[in-house]
Parts: C-alpha cells; sequence; structure tokens
C-alpha cells in the first residue's frame, strides 16, 4: 500500500434491491486529505459483505452452497444446469455470486435438501450422464 495512503474500517451502507445493508468494512483513506479512496478489490469486498447479508434476509442460496453441491453429486456446471432446464451461463453466474431469481433459488435449495427430488428431476430430463455419488 502506498505510504500516502491508510486502510481503516468503514462504514457504508448499500442499497440491494430496495433494502439497505449496514456494513462496515476496511477502505482506503487518502493520509493528508482523509477523504475515502477508490479501491476496487477491498470495495469489492465491502459490496460481497452486504450482498451476504442480503443472502441471509432473504434466504437466498450462496455460490459456495452450489459449489458444494456439484462436488458432493459430481456434477458439472453444465451437468447442473442441464438437470435444471437452465443455460449453463446462468448456473455460472449464480456460483459467481448473481442471484438467483425466487423460482430458481426455491428449486436449487429443495435440489440439495431433497435427494429424491434430484433422482425425479434427472428421470424427467434423461439428458444427463448419471453422476457417481
Amino acid at each position: 500500500m502506498d505510504r500516502q495512503y491508510a486502510v481503516k474500517a468503514h462504514t457504508n451502507i448499500f442499497l440491494i434491491r430496495g433494502r439497505e445493508y449496514e456494513v462496515t468494512a476496511p477502505a482506503k483513506f487518502d493520509r493528508i486529505t482523509g477523504e475515502l479512496v477508490d479501491d476496487k478489490k477491498l470495495d469489492d469486498a465491502a459490496v460481497e459483505l452486504a450482498n451476504e447479508k442480503y443472502r441471509q434476509d432473504m434466504d437466498i442460496i450462496s455460490p459456495e452452497e452450489i459449489k458444494k453441491y456439484r462436488a458432493n453429486t459430481n456434477l458439472s456446471q453444465r451437468d447442473l444446469a442441464s438437470l435444471m432446464g437452465w443455460c449453463p451461463t446462468t448456473l455460472a453466474l449464480y456460483e459467481k455470486g448473481a442471484f438467483p431469481s425466487e423460482a430458481n433459488n426455491k428449486a436449487l435449495k429443495a435440489l440439495i435438501i431433497d435427494r429424491q427430488i434430484w433422482r425425479d428431476i434427472y428421470k424427467a430430463s434423461r439428458n444427463v450422464r448419471m453422476p457417481q455419488a
């Protein structure tokens, strides 16, 4: 970090889909003026903290939960997307942090909770290889 900058805790309010979330996270400040300075890495980390609060409030599946499920079932992104009837890009976006639609969120959560749902979806689709689980 440059000597002219300091990193210290900063509280900010983020508006996510009409809801406000207060987050305190490290931020970069100019040592001379005391002004907040843009720092993509620190700013992105603060946004992710706000997003996580939103996920918790709205009971939205996390990227980590999706990745863990795929690892446990030996499904690729493409396989799981095909199983769900989605474009592979949709699942990739969810694993990168995009919020799923309410319907897709419910479907993913149900799939993870109940293995029988997975079997039923698989039998209905038949175009996805059966993973070794």
